[in-house]
């Protein structure tokens, strides 16, 4: 497709855009009207719709908390001073403050501020395609890392429930647990293949990403920790993975000895019975008639 670059004479305005994330494509472009959709293949397949909106204030309904979009500011070198201004307003300084992650990162061309909520770009035409790929890329990324991180606890307090289920099973731990350790086990695998994939897509090993795309992504990796923050998640994933497969292979083997268990005792019980209906004729004579 040709791209048209504006008169560089002419003052060029602000644009915004909320980006959605989602997991299908079938009638988006009907649903969204005007929406362009952009596809990411790693670490997982993305269909990111832009729909424009305004640019002069960023409304509070564009702020997704939940992970499902992102609103995006674009600010040309040439756009009106001070347009982003309520786009910026309550991002703090440095770091943030109420625990979310801001992250502030720029190449010679191009330079991005991003929240989970929304993000500013300050990027001429020619770089703002490669600085929106860059930042959608990133984004998708920066909430899997995110999503790991927030089950971590979870999977903590869960091995630390049930140590003794590694060495001890009873029938009633496995009535109680059984359930419990098997999503625990379905999650930890998810959390490592996430953690596989998005170690590929840090990588950016797609032929067909630009270079200026790949320099942004980078930098913006970095500001985010994100190289660090993966790596960090390397060896507790790798041992609560280890842990929840010792621990499945002994309730599996408690499970089948208790059912072999079950199967004796029905045997023993049958024979009993059998027995005594044997040996009854031969006793009746004996036994006392009130």
């Amino acid at each position: 497709m040709q791209r048209t670059l504006p008169n560089p004479t002419v003052e060029i305005e602000a644009r915004a855009w909320r980006l959605r994330f989602l997991d299908a494509r079938p009638g988006l472009e009907t649903a969204l009207g005007e929406a362009d959709v952009f596809t990411v293949e790693e670490p997982r397949k993305v269909f990111v719709a832009a729909e424009p909106v305004d640019a002069t204030a960023p409304s509070s309904r564009l702020d997704d908390s939940h992970g499902r979009s992102l609103a995006l500011l674009w600010m040309p070198p040439l756009a009106f001073d001070g347009s982003d201004s309520a786009w910026l307003e309550g991002l703090p300084l440095e770091g943030p403050k109420d625990g979310g992650r801001v992250v502030r990162a720029g190449l010679r061309t191009a330079r991005v501020v991003w929240t989970n909520a929304r993000a500013i770009i300050y990027a001429g035409p020619e770089q703002f395609e490669d600085a929106r790929d860059a930042l959608i890329r990133f984004t998708i990324l920066e909430r899997n890392i995110c999503e790991i991180e927030r089950h971590m606890p979870e999977v903590w307090a869960s091995i630390n429930r049930n140590v003794k289920l590694t060495h001890t099973i009873s029938p009633r731990d496995l009535r109680r647990n059984g359930v419990k350790v098997g999503r625990m086990t379905e999650l930890v695998t998810e959390m490592n293949s996430q953690a596989l994939h998005n170690d590929s897509a840090l990588e950016q090993l797609n032929p067909a990403l630009s270079p200026g795309s790949k320099r942004l992504f980078a930098e913006l990796a970095l500001q985010a920790d994100l190289y660090d923050r993966l790596e960090a998640l390397g060896e507790p994933l790798d041992f609560a993975f280890e842990y929840h497969e010792v621990l499945n292979t002994r309730i599996i083997e408690a499970s089948q000895w208790s059912k072999s268990n079950q199967i004796v005792l029905w045997i023993l019980a049958i024979l009993v019975v059998e027995l005594a209906l044997n040996i009854y004729p031969f006793v009746e004579p004996f036994i006392p008639r009130n």
